[in-house]
């Protein structure tokens, strides 16, 4: 058996009544059951919107062009390799 958690949650009585007409609606077989499946659609649209970044194919093309253009690094990076080398972190 697959180890769960528990979430206890209240509700207005009104949104209870929906969304138990909801989860029959569509043939869920119990409100827990339409509740589960609302989270993970939910969480998957979330994190899909918040955790990735969609680019234009040009604007790709930049980035890639940029990360692999060698350049000197700057004054504020070879300020932190040096504190960074003084704290032992080597």
């Amino acid at each position: 058996m697959t180890a769960t958690a528990r979430l206890d949650m209240r509700l207005q009585p009104a949104l209870k009544l929906e969304a138990e007409r909801a989860a029959a609606l569509v043939g869920a077989r119990s409100l827990t059951e339409f509740v589960v499946q609302a989270i993970r659609e939910k969480t998957a649209t979330v994190l899909d919107e918040k955790e990735k970044i969609a680019l234009s194919g040009s604007a790709f093309d930049a980035f890639i062009a940029a990360c692999e253009q060698d350049s000197a690094p700057g004054t504020a990076l070879q300020k932190a390799a040096a504190r960074h080398d003084e704290q032992g972190f080597a």
